[in-house]
């Protein structure tokens, strides 16, 4: 509390005193008379307020609460200087935790806007950092496709606003907007900086894609986000892997940031047993609330590996760290981002508003997620490497590909496609109509003659495109489907129940 009003205090006086002349004091030793002093800066004021309070708590004859006499100063100054109510507010959250923070007017405004279906954006999925927004998936017929945008770009500024370290919504803010305006974004790869400026429109977003992979016996879900379209769209890829009763099933949530609480439950009840879900932990232990799975099937028939790495956060540790613990499934990957709690938002009556953390979530075990993040039951992280150097099929140059041709100079170009955004499946080594719309698009883009033939002109310029760039791999995904191929994925399993 003390360091909070401390801070907020330092913020509000930096404000007043940068912007005004007024004279200063400051209490000397021997001294009798006020020393006049030029205008100050606002750290130099913070300094002396601190200074003040720290006379009054070692001088002052009678006793007296250090907060109470910040809580003063803030009272005083609020009540003197209402426009800085905004400052006041702002300094008050930035204590809190990064998921907490205060809304001005326009901001409310913007982000209620967002949840609307009528605002635009430049047609990516990302994931909040410390450098950035990572781009973890580039949508088809987008404007960030059309810009030449790939997954693991990092956007650093927007608007003119740095978003290095914000908050996922304030930061998605610079970007969105109303349609068929601009914004012009940087973007980072590979170190280097690239700015453009992007058209913003409506885009038709996806809740990932599904594939039944190796030979028919493994089926693959990537989710995108557990948003409202999530369950419906497990539901349709879990129709069609029973209908060729496959049960062994990869779920990959890899830069997967999260989404509804109540989304989540309705996934995971497609695959856990009917019980706990996840724990919600409030200030008020009174408040403690359990939101429960319904599994239809009395015994859970799938067998799940699930992907994660760094950038799967909330909703997808939740899932993650569910299937640990009710024991249908092993997760694989690295450890993920830990973000393990609820926010709330609280609109203001004068205008502005809060988004406050209330409760921090808990696995049907008990286990913590928050700043912890989930571990995974086998380590296999994707490995970053140039792109001569990484782990993909060669390519081999032996003959022009079109549909219908098999092989592993079709998981070569499929890998590339891949590594470029234009292809959003599993290589396969199956040159089908998929990979067939992905050439397409890469000649299109690259001002080759557009026929859906991997040509060796088409190839050259796709293994050129990616030369001296760094690359993911697919180390997780291979190793789920190596777990599966030996049958006995439970040993896999560790045991996570949480012991008093």
């Amino acid at each position: 509390m003390n360091f909070k009003l401390k801070k907020l205090i330092s913020l509000i006086l930096s404000v007043i005193f940068v912007f005004s002349s007024a004279v200063c004091t400051i209490a000397q030793e021997g001294s009798t008379q006020a020393q006049n002093t030029p205008a100050i800066t606002g750290d130099e004021a913070a300094a002396y307020i601190n200074e003040a309070v720290a006379i009054i708590m070692t001088r002052y004859k009678f006793d007296v609460n250090k907060a109470d006499l910040y809580k003063a100063a803030l009272t005083e100054i609020i009540k003197n200087n209402p426009e800085l109510l905004d400052s006041a507010f702002k300094g008050m959250f930035d204590g809190l935790d990064d998921y907490s923070f205060y809304f001005t007017k326009e901001e409310l405004d913007s982000f209620m806007g967002a949840m609307s279906a009528e605002v635009c954006g430049i047609g990516v999925l990302v994931t909040a950092s410390d450098s950035g927004l990572i781009i973890s998936r580039v949508y088809d017929n987008s404007p960030a496709k059309e810009a030449g945008l790939i997954q693991g770009d990092i956007i650093t500024h927007a608007s003119g606003v740095y978003l290095g370290g914000l908050d996922i919504d304030l930061a998605k803010q610079n970007v969105i907007g109303e349609e068929n305006t601009p914004v012009t974004i940087i973007y980072s790869r590979n170190g280097v900086s690239t700015e453009v400026t992007l058209i913003r429109r409506k885009v038709a977003i996806d809740a990932g894609f599904y594939q039944i992979v190796e030979d028919g016996k493994i089926g693959y879900i990537s989710l995108n986000e557990f948003n409202a379209n999530a369950c419906e769209f497990v539901e349709k890829a879990l129709k069609e892997f029973d209908s060729k009763n496959i049960k062994d099933i990869i779920f990959d949530l890899r830069g997967n940031p999260g989404g509804g609480l109540n989304e989540f439950v309705d996934v995971a009840s497609l695959f856990i047993p009917s019980g706990p879900a996840i724990h919600l932990e409030y200030k008020n232990p009174l408040r403690f609330t359990t939101l429960y799975a319904e599994n239809k099937d009395e015994i859970p028939k799938y067998n799940l590996a699930v992907l994660i790495n760094n950038a799967s956060a909330s909703a997808s540790e939740a899932f993650s760290a569910a299937i640990q613990d009710t024991g249908v499934g092993i997760v694989i990957g690295e450890t993920s981002f830990g973000k393990g709690t609820m926010q709330n938002l609280l609109p203001f009556k004068i205008g502005g508003g809060i988004k406050i953390t209330e409760a921090e979530y808990l696995s049907p075990n008990g286990r913590k997620v928050n700043k912890i993040g989930v571990t995974p039951d086998v380590k296999a992280p994707d490995k970053i490497s140039e792109y001569e150097r990484a782990d993909i099929e060669p390519m081999t140059y032996s003959r022009i590909l079109k549909q219908g041709d098999t092989g592993k100079d079709v998981l070569a170009i499929e890998e590339r496609l891949r590594l470029v955004g234009l292809f959003n499946f599993v290589p396969d080594e199956v040159f089908d109509y998929d990979t067939y719309i992905a050439t397409l698009n890469f000649q299109k883009s690259s001002e080759l003659y557009p026929y859906g033939v991997m040509d060796y002109t088409t190839q050259a310029k796709l293994d050129g495109m990616l030369k001296g760039i760094e690359v993911r791999s697919d180390t997780s995904y291979k190793k789920a489907v190596e777990i599966f191929k030996e049958g006995n994925w439970q040993d896999y399993k560790k045991d996570w129940s949480v012991t008093e």
